[in-house]
């Protein structure tokens, strides 16, 4: 989480500092241990005192905030500093800047060279934040998580679920670096519209795209402390040092891989610490023109390696700990050797440029689920000019009157089918175990659609998802992860089968997600329970008191006229009497 400061100097300076108006001078304080206030004032030198370094009207607590923040944002070289600007580092990450295309490269690798030769191994590196990206990320994303200063496509509160940052090169002597190439599949441009300045669309590469070195790093939780040393070392140190430039065409240079090209193999790097941290706290006492000012710097070994486990898929299938489901989600973004044919096989097979169908656009059986309720794209169906009607008819459909194959009565399905959507998200399954919310409490229509909120709506108390309609049926493998409460942002957020998945949510009112190409539907009663009818907007309604105590939570109805027949209502759910407004078959009792 980056926090902006009003006393620290600059981000071109190498150390950040904060300003008083002390007697003290030169180093004030030094240890090996972890960069804290208490470490600090056990430390501090005899000659100075806290009073003379913070005097009225900074307290105690003021003080200790001062320090903490020195330790989080002074003491490590901030990114931005080896090449001197945030402008720099932005250009550089999406795969342009003055250094990748500029007249006059080796000027611009200048610094990062001599920082290469005399603090690269000797100092922690922070990960790329800027001051300058807070406000646009919290315009842009809203909400807690969006307080921060990531740059483009390396925000690691949102967007960089995988733990894992990647590089790719598309110009540079790799066999003079000793590096490895690889095939390049495709990319959606979607992944990083702020690289390309494209808001959507695509890119394939058949045939062999090998002139592409990618590399990368990945972290388990709780390695986050030389995150930014090992973006240095794939990034900049590749660029300035051994010449590499260029990125993938319509992608970033760098990011997270959830928005890099989808790449065969990529090379691992990471770095451990030969020494433990030592920090360095200096003060220079005010002048005549200056006030004083304390800064924070830190020094340690550091070595940088290739990974234990071979190449950048292996090392992420290692960290997961023998979990197959979640060592399997890098299959989409690292195919493997030889993998891009079938790949770029299927993708653009998805995208209508193969012969054949993508089963994402098969037709919906309607004999197990209703008319479109609602979507957008190829599902373009509006929710009607009536609003509370709408949401009424959604909520007839789901109290529908569906029963389990024992016959036991619960609520029909809802589903989404999203052809835009990754593998994970292209059907999803919604099976409600409590009773909807009342109109008063929730419009739940406008909640698939536009909202997507906890209240009344978490996971495995209030409802199920599922990946298939048989999963569904059977209540087998139930999504286990789920989150809420993001504004404009409708289902199901970041849902997932085993965790987080991020960008698969629908919304009618504003833009960003995946789910372009989506609709809603409701299962039919007769694709799981007896068949409920409709007459003179009574809803639901069986023909004998028998199939209607079957749906019934109570076991029992209460009898309805038609005509010269009766038919049944079913106690316990969501009744109708004369304002049903849905589409269930009339009823014929005769």
């Amino acid at each position: 989480m980056f926090r902006t400061s009003t006393y620290a100097l600059p981000l071109a300076l190498l150390a950040s500092a904060t300003r008083s108006a002390a007697m003290c001078d030169g180093v004030v304080s030094t240890f090996t241990a972890e960069c804290s206030y208490a470490n600090f004032v056990d430390n501090l030198s005899a000659d100075c005192s806290l009073d003379e370094l913070f005097p009225p009207p900074d307290n105690a607590t003021t003080t200790e905030e001062k320090i903490e923040e020195l330790c989080a944002y002074g003491a490590p070289v901030r990114f931005g500093e080896i090449q001197g600007t945030y402008q720099r580092d932005r250009r550089y990450f999406a795969g342009g800047g003055q250094m990748v295309d500029g007249a006059s490269p080796h000027l611009e690798k200048a610094p990062i060279v001599r920082f290469d030769a005399n603090l690269a191994d000797d100092t922690l590196i922070a990960f790329p934040e800027y001051a300058t990206r807070v406000q646009y990320n919290i315009n842009t994303l809203g909400g807690e998580n969006a307080t921060n200063g990531y740059p483009a496509n390396m925000d690691l509160d949102n967007g960089c679920d995988l733990r894992t940052v990647m590089c790719c090169f598309t110009d540079g002597d790799f066999a003079a670096g000793g590096d490895a190439t690889t095939d390049v599949c495709h990319h959606d441009l979607r992944d990083s519209p702020e690289s390309s300045h494209i808001k959507g669309g695509w890119s394939a590469f058949p045939g062999d795209e090998t002139s592409t070195h990618c590399a990368g790093f990945t972290w388990e939780d709780g390695g986050e402390e030389l995150l930014g040393n090992m973006m240095y070392d794939v990034s900049l140190r590749n660029s300035a040092v051994k010449g590499y430039l260029k990125g993938v065409p319509g992608a970033p240079m760098c990011g997270c891989v959830e928005h890099m090209p989808v790449v065969e193999e990529a090379a691992c790097r990471t770095a451990s610490k030969t020494t433990e941290v030592t920090y360095r706290f200096d003060y220079a006492p005010a002048t005549e023109e200056y006030e004083g000012f304390l800064g924070a710097s830190n020094s340690v070994g550091v070595a940088y390696s290739d990974c234990a486990a071979g190449d950048l898929k292996a090392q992420f299938v290692a960290n997961q700990g023998g979990d197959e489901a979640k060592a399997a989600l890098i299959d989409e973004h690292l195919v493997g050797a030889g993998g891009c044919e079938e790949e770029v096989k299927g993708y653009l097979n998805d995208h209508f440029t193969v012969e054949g169908q993508s089963d994402r656009y098969d037709a919906t059986d309607h004999a197990v689920w209703s008319d479109l309720v609602v979507g957008q794209g190829v599902y373009f169906q509006p929710e009607g000019i009536d609003d509370a009607a709408a949401d009424l008819a959604f909520r007839a459909l789901i109290d529908g009157g569906c029963a389990d194959g024992d016959g036991a009565p619960r609520r029909c399905l809802v589903r989404r089918r999203c052809a835009g959507c990754t593998v994970t998200h292209t059907d999803v399954y919604y099976q409600r175990l409590t009773p909807l919310p009342t109109p008063e409490e929730s419009h739940f229509l406008y909640l698939f659609m536009n909202q997507w909120v906890s209240a009344h709506n978490l996971l495995g108390v209030d409802f199920e998802m599922y990946s298939t309609y048989e999963d569904a049926l059977a209540g087998e493998n139930p999504w286990t992860s789920c989150n809420y409460d993001h504004v404009n942002v409708g289902f199901p957020r970041d849902c997932g089968p085993t965790g987080h998945v991020s960008s698969n949510w629908n919304s009618y009112v504003r833009g960003g997600g995946y789910a372009d190409h989506h609709g809603f539907f409701v299962e039919r009663p007769a694709a799981g329970g007896s068949d409920a009818c409709q007459n003179a907007g009574n809803y639901p309604l069986y023909c004998t008191e028998a199939e209607a105590n079957v749906v019934s939570p109570e076991n029992s109805s209460h009898s309805h006229m038609m005509g010269s027949a009766n038919t049944y209502m079913p106690n316990g759910v969501t009744m109708h009497h004369g304002d049903y407004a849905g589409n269930a078959v009339q009823c014929d009792c005769d």
